[in-house]
């Protein structure tokens, strides 16, 4: 069986956390090696997952063994090592968001186009099935029409010196937890946003925004709203609204692999609990993304495109204080 050898650029939490231990179930791809800025942290990783290390992202990219990296770092240093990594021909699934401004994705994007190289955005919710089983209810008619979509991700303050609260790496809430509602919201509603208004809070010793919300405006007469923040009690969720009934999803983004998540269906005269299987959403994500270099598919940019630029948009709103025409956002 032909497998896809990925490295991986960066020695994040999340790696050691969940992405060593979804490896163990996927066929398809294999880990070879691990960089990091700290030369002892990967080669402690390394030996206590049995693959290789670097003593630098670039020795990684050079090595004609590798053909995929996964990118973990902060969001502001996401551009520098897409491109990189795409003019070494490596194919990218990063961490998302995938950078603090449309230009940068527009650049990385087209960077990967020109080298022929698939860049993924790594929003591993998508790829969990109780997010299936909601757009299911929707076309089965179970909630009638659909009119709005609600979400909210946020948690407690961070440790003094984590990247999310330092600009340069990109950080802020929007970038970070922010990313998960809107995206969300694009995958329900199964549109694209007509204008935004967004609402960010300041921390004045961090200079990045903390907390905020946006109004989302969709085709149809549908909208959006979302929440987010560092300064919250922690919340992971998104209900859909409609015309005869109500979707409730309770852990919605970041979810245990462990986890049957529950999702609540509100009618007039009724509420039902829906159980859905656990899953292990990264496992899904990597499994589809080794799939794609496997099979050769049809590199498809678009939804990348689409989620900069709803994102930029909500920083431009913010900025000036006004709604914005996602359509102006070039």
């Amino acid at each position: 069986m032909k497998v896809v050898n990925i490295g991986i650029i960066g020695c994040a939490d999340v790696v050691e956390k969940h992405i060593f231990s979804a490896f163990n179930s996927i066929k398809n791809g294999k880990i070879i090696t691990i960089a990091s800025r700290d030369s002892g942290k990967a080669r402690t990783l390394a030996k206590k997952n049995n693959c290789e290390y670097e003593k630098s992202y670039d020795d990684i990219l050079e090595r004609d063994d590798i053909d995929a990296v996964y990118i973990p770092l902060p969001i502001g240093l996401h551009q520098e090592w897409v491109i990189r990594a795409a003019k070494a021909k490596k194919h990218i699934i990063c961490e998302k968001s995938l950078a603090d401004s449309f230009s940068a994705v527009k650049e990385m994007v087209n960077t990967c186009q020109k080298n022929k190289v698939r860049l993924y955005e790594d929003f591993m919710c998508n790829y969990h099935p109780q997010h299936q089983r909601v757009l299911s209810l929707i076309s089965e008619d179970t909630i009638g029409d659909v009119h709005s979509f609600r979400g909210f991700f946020g948690f407690p303050p961070l440790e003094e010196g984590n990247f999310r609260y330092i600009k340069s790496l990109g950080g802020g809430s929007l970038n970070d937890a922010g990313a998960y509602p809107v995206f969300m919201s694009r995958k329900i509603l199964q549109l694209e946003p007509l204008s935004v208004t967004c609402n960010l809070v300041y921390d004045k010793k961090h200079y990045v925004d903390i907390q905020g919300s946006a109004y989302i405006e969709f085709p149809q007469n549908k909208i959006a709203f979302v929440g987010f923040g560092f300064n919250n009690m922690y919340q992971n969720n998104y209900s859909v609204w409609g015309s005869t009934g109500l979707i409730n999803v309770e852990r919605a983004y970041s979810i245990p692999d462990d986890m049957k998540p529950q999702m609540t269906l509100l009618k007039q005269d009724s509420t039902q609990k829906i159980d859905v299987p656990p899953a292990n959403h990264f496992t899904l994500i990597f499994t589809d993304f080794f799939n794609s270099i496997l099979e050769k598919r049809k590199i498809d940019y678009s939804s990348l495109l689409s989620q900069a630029r709803v994102m930029e948009a909500l920083r431009v709103s913010s900025k000036e204080d006004r709604k914005v025409k996602v359509a102006s956002i070039k």
